[in-house]
């Protein structure tokens, strides 16, 4: 017959305690985290479904930090468009006006100085920026893209648009193209690149490239016209006028699709978070209230354990001499 001694109860008593202080622990662990896998360990038949969800949602993450900065820039975009189109139409009223023919040719020089000033302002406006950004330079960025010397206008960006990557493998436009090639079929806000161009300031290696079309020559021919007292000239302007007006409507249509895609993807990528969110919870999601009545057990148990022990290992000297 196995003969139990003191050590051996002694050592059984030890790995007992010890066992359930381990699952103590995890109970711990599981509640502070709110996780019942902290570690590959844990679960290893489930691992590899937790790391593909949070891979997922660390991806989704980003698109969404994406979407919101493209978002910044279509509003902003937008709002620089709207501005130009308001401009254009303040520059209309002003022709309609130089086209009076009671108006003397002091009246339309004084006309053509206001005309003057808007192209000032377009200028202005093809340098809008956005933290630092500026929206119509292309991915050519950090200076602004427009200068105005003289009669000329001038730029210095590049003519491919600035993107944001909304999907895996998937980037889209948040901007409209502030100018044009000159062989493109399209035409940018404010007119098309030609092949003329200026080093400024002289030996800097900044090369500048003329702007020809849109909305900044058509104001240019309107001022002449009205400085050269020409009303046929002024006639003309108001008709491209309006057509620049609706090349810069366009733009601001093809800017509002952008947006609503956009916000299309992003209402999906929410979805899909919460969905995922949710699968997270199902597969490493902590039962607090279970957790909490499982310490208490356990904590029962130590305890009982203890007493247990103490009475088991409770030899002296004088129990070997009874």
């Amino acid at each position: 017959m196995l003969r139990v001694s003191n050590t051996l109860l002694a050592n059984n008593m030890c790995r007992y305690i010890q066992n359930n202080l381990q699952r103590s622990a995890k109970v711990q662990e599981h509640s502070a985290t709110g996780k019942t896998i902290n570690r590959p360990s844990d679960n290893p038949s489930e691992i590899s479904q937790l790391m593909a969800i949070n891979a997922t949602l660390t991806g989704n993450e980003q698109y969404l930090r994406n979407i919101q900065d493209g978002l910044a820039y279509l509003n902003q975009t937008d709002t620089a468009l709207n501005t130009v189109g308001v401009t254009l139409q303040d520059a209309k009223a002003l022709a309609l006006q130089g086209a009076n023919g009671t108006l003397t040719e002091e009246d339309r020089k004084a006309i053509a100085e206001q005309i003057d000033k808007q192209i000032d302002a377009l200028v202005d406006l093809g340098n809008s920026s956005l933290g630092g950004k500026y929206l119509f330079a292309g991915t050519q960025n950090g200076m602004p893209p427009f200068m105005r010397q003289g009669d000329k206008i001038y730029y210095r960006g590049n003519t491919d648009l600035v993107q944001r990557e909304i999907l895996f493998g998937g980037s889209y436009p948040v901007v409209a193209p502030g100018v044009a090639d000159a062989a493109s079929s399209e035409n940018g806000v404010f007119g098309k690149l030609t092949a003329n161009t200026i080093e400024e300031p002289p030996g800097s290696g900044q090369i500048w490239t003329e702007v020809t079309g849109g909305p900044l020559e058509v104001l240019k021919n309107l001022r002449d016209a009205l400085q050269t007292n020409d009303t046929a000239g002024i006639n003309t302007a108001l008709g491209r006028l309006d057509a620049a007006h609706d090349e810069v409507l366009a733009h601001r249509v093809a800017v509002g699709a952008r947006t609503r895609h956009l916000e299309a993807v992003q209402e999906q990528l929410e979805d899909q978070e919460t969905k995922l969110k949710e699968r997270l919870v199902q597969v490493q999601g902590a039962d607090i209230a279970k957790l909490t009545i499982e310490a208490a057990e356990n904590q029962l148990v130590h305890q009982a354990s203890l007493m247990t022990a103490a009475n088991l290992l409770n030899v002296s000297l004088l129990q070997y001499l009874k």
